[in-house]
């Protein structure tokens, strides 16, 4: 994955990448992801949420 947003951020510059979980994700891989993309060079991250039913 990291790599994947590395070369779109070459493309990209001032891109932000929105993570979008379901309510079933674990944390801990929401927040590998999270992790991933700043690795990547990514400073603007942001969770997308879905309001309950």
């Amino acid at each position: 994955m990291r790599a994947n947003i590395q070369r779109l951020k070459a493309q990209h510059p001032r891109m932000t990448v929105v993570i979008q979980a379901d309510k079933d994700s674990r944390a801990g891989l929401m927040v590998e992801a999270m992790d991933q993309v700043r690795l990547a060079g990514v400073k603007d991250v942001a969770i997308a949420a879905q309001p309950a039913k």
